[in-house]
């Protein structure tokens, strides 16, 4: 069955992802890459990325997640497998008939009843993973990339989205006229 794994690269300076992601990775301990690197780079760049994996620690933590995404690849997928070759057919005709046949009494305080089933995509299923560094830019965009690199079954689909490559924590601040400056007290003043 296809999976698909999503990691997003984010900023703990913009808050959380939502929803939570089901591995979540804190890169902050990785040294940042040098001024001159960052200025005008982001992860997405091979320049910094080379920087990048040069730092052991940076090497280790990307075997460590890549491991850890097999691992529950490997979990998402074995319900499937042990409910293909576990069980009897009398056994899944049985579960068939109790999907499709309610109790009475189920019905009495429900509206029309759809069979308790997990929904899945048609596609398979999907893992989302969360890279995080300080903003979102650097160390956890870099990781993000480079997993995406990496050599992967061929029923793992990687997607990459990066939250908040192009923000800018800096934002200007919108001017302010004298008015607003001088607040309170130059309203009074007119008055």
């Amino acid at each position: 069955m296809q999976v698909t794994v999503v990691i997003t690269s984010s900023g703990a300076h913009y808050g959380p992802l939502s929803p939570p992601a089901a591995l979540r990775y804190d890169l902050r301990n990785i040294t940042n890459p040098p001024r001159q690197l960052r200025g005008n780079l982001d992860g997405r760049s091979k320049k910094l990325r080379d920087h990048l994996t040069s730092d052991a620690d940076f090497l280790q933590l990307l075997e460590t997640i890549h491991r850890d995404i097999l691992r529950h690849v490997e979990r998402l997928q074995a319900p499937l497998q042990d409910d293909d070759k576990g069980t009897s057919p009398a056994t899944q005709q049985l579960q068939q008939n109790s999907l499709q046949e309610p109790e009475p009494d189920a019905l009495d305080n429900q509206g029309p009843s759809e069979p308790s089933v997990d929904k899945e995509p048609e596609n398979g299923r999907t893992l989302t993973v969360n890279c995080l560094c300080e903003l979102g830019r650097h160390r956890s965009a870099s990781m993000a990339e480079e997993l995406a690199r990496l050599r992967w079954p061929p029923d793992i689909d990687v997607q990459v989205f990066h939250r908040d490559i192009d923000k800018d924590r800096r934002k200007p601040k919108a001017p302010r006229s004298r008015q607003q400056r001088a607040g309170k007290a130059f309203t009074e003043l007119q008055d």
